[in-house]
């Protein structure tokens, strides 16, 4: 039965007996003929290994169409390989493109085909992932309509592109605050290309305003219109105003009584406003302070700020358990009275520049009639100073932000009019009458964390590593309180507030924020600086004319309270004591 199986079948089997290739012009037949490996002359022609060399010849890349057929004559077959040649390629045309540039996206083409050779449809992967990767990088996405040769300009490459617009943007749960507030705040915009960077951004944003106990964005909503998405979110709206009194720690570790109201979202407009009364323990009389700030001063987001003040100044108090009580014959304040404006304008979506007065008079309080010594420092009259800033920022969020970075170029031309000097700076008559100084500073903050993920929270709190680094130095004359200081909550923690002082100042912190609960982080820090090249003394407290830096570590806690986030740092100096430091707002 086997022996009359294979005699039926070769009796049908036909051997082929020439192989002709059709169509070719730019490529070679032997290209094409060492591409089949199935057919050859003299072998048994079937239908099978004419498909597979068909598909092997299409494959080579450079063909738009193939079909291998054939004709029996005479008990042999001819075998026909029709081929259908892609064109040549002279020059690219892009379509559809507004993100990434036509100009980059010539370059990929280029990078992988040759104009003046015929097109390659194996180039068309490589370029689609580098396209891919080009509006990724963006923070965003395209639809690859076309990717091949043109079909009504001969010799041109076709790339045609829809990039995803915004249709409608929607916050389901506003009441208080006014949707044209949100408007200003987003960078997203209805119309312009769907950026999913630049989205989760603006809700970083809106998350650090603390307007919002609640945000949840939905997925983008595709509509009847190809390419048009909406943006839906619903939030939850937060108290904003405060009014309250009581009895705290400041700063300085004194005792307060304090009387507030605050808005920060005042009539949902975004605006700020707030008036704290306070009396110290410590005595001093009344400090008052009145603030307000509007981040949408114009139409060109320009935020403007401003401070009146009569308020007292607790120089060289202790920081937390550390205090110099008992010591009644230096107890000695400023109380300072004036007021500060600023304009803060963005100039990129990464870059901003600022400009700021600050006029204030001074005057010594809290001095012991009758006492004779010179432990305390004087300098009364008025000072008056600008500050010019340009910064770079990637920050998300701005208030407590978890990635990005942070770089502030500062100088900050000042007058002084000095008209009394006493105490342990009484000999330095150099700053009586009127002076001029210039202080100058450059600070980098950099944040690191994990990155957003898809559908997550954004609000959800997370790990954080915070880097800063601050050098400033002092030209001219300045008055004494005016120059670099270091030590206590605010800088070099493990050491006495104010520490260290001079005209010149270099200062590092790193800090590792981890979340116990939404408002209540754990923080283990290491600061290391100093400052020198300064005038004055006080106590025992020595100082130097060279750089000499010191080192302080610990931990921490941050709680977030409805007055607004309060830490208490426990700080270990590099000589092994241990001070607690109690401050409001974050370190930095």
């Amino acid at each position: 039965m086997a022996a009359a199986a294979f005699s039926a079948y070769a009796q049908g089997a036909t051997v082929v007996k020439t192989i002709e290739i059709r169509g070719t012009k730019n490529v070679s037949k032997e290209a094409v003929q060492a591409a089949m490996t199935r057919l050859a002359v003299g072998k048994v022609f079937t239908r099978a290994d004419a498909d597979s060399d068909e598909e092997s010849v299409f494959n080579i890349g450079l063909f738009k169409d193939v079909k291998i057929s054939s004709r029996d004559q005479a008990g042999e077959t001819e075998v026909f390989v029709d081929v259908a040649e892609n064109p040549v390629i002279n020059e690219v045309r892009v379509l559809g493109n507004t993100v990434v540039s036509t100009e980059k996206i010539t370059a990929m083409v280029l990078q992988v085909q040759t104009l003046g050779r015929i097109w390659n449809n194996r180039n068309g992967g490589a370029i689609r992932d580098a396209i891919v990767a080009a509006y990724n990088k963006e923070g965003t996405f395209a639809q690859l309509l076309a990717l091949e040769p043109d079909p009504e300009v001969p010799g041109a490459l076709l790339i045609s592109m829809l990039e995803p617009t915004v249709g409608e943007i929607t916050f389901v749960g506003l009441g208080r605050t006014k949707a044209s507030t949100i408007k200003r705040m987003i960078k997203t915009r209805p119309g312009e290309v769907y950026r999913q960077t630049q989205w989760q951004n603006d809700l970083l944003e809106l998350v650090g305003t603390q307007w919002f106990e609640k945000i949840e964005p939905e997925p983008p909503q595709a509509t009847e219109r190809p390419g048009v998405f909406n943006l839906k979110t619903t939030v939850a709206e937060a108290k904003t105003a405060q009014i309250g009194a009581g009895v705290a720690i400041d700063p300085s570790s004194r005792l307060v009584g304090n009387v507030y109201w605050s808005d920060s979202n005042f009539r949902g407009s975004g605006q700020n406003v707030g008036v704290n009364l306070s009396q110290a323990a410590a005595g001093g009389g009344p400090s008052a302070e009145l603030a307000y700030s509007n981040r949408f001063f114009d139409r060109w987001n320009t935020s403007f700020s401003a401070q009146v003040f009569s308020k007292v100044v607790y120089n060289f108090v202790g920081s937390g358990t550390d205090t110099f009580g008992g010591r009644q014959d230096d107890e000695f304040s400023e109380r300072r009275t004036g007021l500060s404006v600023s304009f803060n304008r963005p100039l990129t979506k990464e870059t901003r520049a600022g400009l700021g007065i600050t006029a204030q008079s001074i005057k010594t309080i809290n001095l012991r009639e009758g006492v004779s010594s010179t432990e305390f420092l004087q300098q009364d009259g008025d000072l008056a100073y600008l500050s010019l800033n340009y910064d770079i920022d990637t920050r998300r969020p701005i208030t407590e932000p978890f990635y990005g970075r942070f770089i502030r170029f500062q100088v900050e031309p000042g007058f002084s009019n000095i008209t009394k000097i006493g105490g342990s700076v009484a000999a330095d008559t150099e700053v009586l009458g009127k002076s001029s100084f210039l202080r100058s500073s450059v600070e980098f903050r950099q944040y690191w964390s994990k990155p957003l993920k898809q559908g997550e929270a954004f609000d959800k709190p997370r790990p954080v590593v915070a880097f800063r680094a601050k050098y400033g130095t002092i030209s001219g004359k300045v008055p004494f309180y005016e120059q670099f200081f270091l030590g206590g909550s605010s800088s070099l923690r493990g050491y006495d507030n104010q520490r260290f002082w001079g005209s010149q100042t270099f200062m590092t912190s790193l800090e590792y924020r981890y979340p116990l609960q939404k408002s209540f982080n754990i923080v283990g820090f290491v600061d290391y600086g100093g400052a020198w090249n300064g005038y004055g003394r006080l106590r025992d407290y020595s100082q130097s004319d060279k750089i000499k830096l010191y080192m302080g570590y610990g931990l921490g806690a941050a709680f977030k309270t409805p007055l607004g986030p309060i830490r208490i740092d426990f700080g270990v100096s590099q000589e092994g004591k241990i001070r607690t430091h109690f401050a409001f707002g974050t370190s930095f």
